[in-house]
């Protein structure tokens, strides 16, 4: 049953003491499948509301999608209620009264300007703007795809921009991948608060009717009133929580993971090619593990760690159609799985070391260089005024001072540990000759191929 606790604020309770594995069934709640809002539901609706169907037709590819689908059938529902409207659209359904219940979410992309300022040099900055940039994309598509339709020649007048950034609130915060189902909005479900590991009580799965049910995880318990909890992915940090819930959990005191980008530098001659070939984000997650150890994953850096003096080239071909294509080659291999393929490759190469060695070395560089930025901002950032009655309101300011602190924690870490790993492999016999090697072509030619920074960073952030 919904409820509200203190600091928590909505909740899902429990009506009455269930003990899993004691009792006959662990099944906590179930919501009738046609109460889920999916892309099925969307597309069942649309057979009957033309004034949806016209919205979602008019989105092409967009309106295929879980995402598309169910944010324009919130729009449309929600467009329904206004009084200012001169004539009916839509058809009503039990969402429609969903609709009203859901609280104003503040999520960063209604941070105010001066609050979003807080966040420089977090990963979460770069994050926002990127994010209100797509939601500004889709809202444009949505206005000029639909302007023929009887929906928005209705409510033209009555739309903007932050109509669209409320319904991706609503759904970005509710959102869950349902077990065969899908990305979903669930009614009830959606109560339930965040709880990580052990402190999870209870799973969502579909049932053999299509049913959406919440279950008391195995060795749980519950008492009446109790808090019924689910995770919203323990895998995810804090800059992922705060971007799509708007809060960190209490109990937080890592960030657990946070992605940076890499670029590839405009000198390389590569660099178009390179972009191209990829076909991985162009960045890295920094995650971290036990005993405040970091490891890190992304294939990127690898395509940062080659020359054509390596080995690396690429090639446009023209097909049998006339048409250009870009062939990828390492070493004479052909390539054509991208960055991933490229790793694969390298570590089987008995130069593995020297590409380790450059991959953590720029990976280091990347992480000084955006601890930097925290480093140097960090003392204007707490001598801002905030409070609710000022620009900057007091949870708002309260979050981004702690995402600055977790973040800039874990890449200090990563820092150090990059350090270690820096110098290893540094003292591994493949680099040793490779220098070497480097080092005689260099006192012959006066130039060498590729070079290997290795110096110590020595400032301190601690």
């Amino acid at each position: 049953m919904p409820g509200e606790l203190p600091g928590r604020g909505g909740a899902l309770l429990a009506s009455e003491a269930l003990n899993a594995g004691r009792d006959e069934s662990n099944v906590l709640l179930t919501v009738p499948k046609d109460l889920v809002l999916s892309l099925e539901r969307c597309q069942e609706q649309a057979r009957y509301d033309r004034d949806y169907r016209g919205v979602l037709d008019s989105l092409g590819d967009f309106g295929k999608t879980p995402r598309g689908a169910i944010l324009t059938f919130l729009l449309v529902q929600a467009s329904m209620s206004s009084p200012q409207l001169s004539e009916y659209v839509s058809v009503h359904t039990p969402f429609s009264i969903y609709l009203k219940s859901l609280p104003l979410e503040e999520l960063p992309t209604f941070w105010r300007s001066e609050e979003l300022q807080l966040l420089i040099g977090t990963t979460l900055a770069p994050a926002i703007s990127s994010k209100l940039k797509s939601l500004r994309r889709e809202y444009d598509l949505l206005c000029s795809s639909a302007a023929n339709t009887r929906w928005y020649r209705a409510v033209q007048d009555h739309l903007d921009f932050d109509d669209w950034i409320q319904v991706d609130a609503m759904y970005r915060s509710r959102a869950l991948d349902f077990p065969a189902i899908g990305h979903c909005m669930v009614p009830c479900v959606d109560l339930a608060n965040h709880a990580a590991g052990e402190a999870t009580v209870a799973v969502y799965e579909k049932d053999q009717d299509g049913n959406a049910v919440l279950l008391l995880r195995d060795g749980k318990s519950v008492g009446e009133n109790d808090e019924v909890t689910i995770t919203y992915g323990d895998e995810k940090g804090a800059c992922e929580m705060l971007f799509s819930y708007g809060f960190l959990d209490d109990n937080m005191t890592s960030a657990e993971s946070l992605f940076l980008s890499l670029n590839i530098p405009a000198t390389d001659s590569l660099r178009t090619a390179k972009m191209a070939f990829a076909e991985t984000a162009p960045g890295f997650k920094l995650i971290a593990v036990e005993d405040e150890k970091v490891d890190w994953t992304g294939d990127f850096i690898w395509l940062l760690c080659l020359s054509e003096d390596d080995g690396l080239r690429f090639e446009l071909a023209r097909t049998v159609h006339g048409n250009v294509e870009m062939d990828a080659f390492f070493q004479d291999r052909r390539l054509t799985g991208g960055a991933a393929e490229l790793y694969s490759l390298l570590g089987e190469s008995e130069l593995w070391d020297l590409y380790r060695l450059r991959a953590i070395t720029l990976l280091q560089q990347r992480v000084f260089e955006q601890l930097q930025v925290l480093y140097t901002t960090q003392d204007d950032m707490e001598a801002v005024q905030h409070g609710d009655d000022l620009e900057v309101r007091e949870r708002q300011y309260e979050l981004a001072m702690r995402l600055r602190s977790l973040e800039f924690d874990l890449m200090n870490q990563a820092y150090e540990s990059f350090e270690q790993q820096k110098l290893e492999f540094a003292q591994s016999p493949v680099v040793a000759r490779y220098l070497q090697e480097v080092n005689q072509e260099t006192s012959t030619t006066g130039t060498h191929s590729t070079e290997i920074d290795i110096d110590e960073q020595q400032d301190d952030f601690s």
